[in-house]
């Protein structure tokens, strides 16, 4: 994931988010695990989706497992 997330620019912040929308965790639990508010986590998740070309968690999601096995998507 570290190649994947590094060409999509995401600042290691982002990165940190990302890897727990990759565990499951709301956005609660992602507040809580990495110490910042609801609200602010929200703003990363905007600008990992933005920087990613999605619009969701699920969409953001299918996105790196495609990236990480592209002949499934041939």
């Amino acid at each position: 994931m570290p190649v994947v997330f590094a060409t999509y620019g995401l600042t290691v912040r982002e990165r940190e988010v990302a890897v727990q929308v990759l565990r499951g965790g709301d956005t609660r639990e992602i507040a809580r695990v990495l110490s910042l508010t609801p609200l602010t986590v929200q703003d990363h998740l905007k600008s990992v989706f933005a920087k990613a070309g999605v619009r969701s968690r699920r969409d953001f999601v299918a996105r790196l497992v495609a990236s990480q096995v592209p002949e499934i998507w041939d």
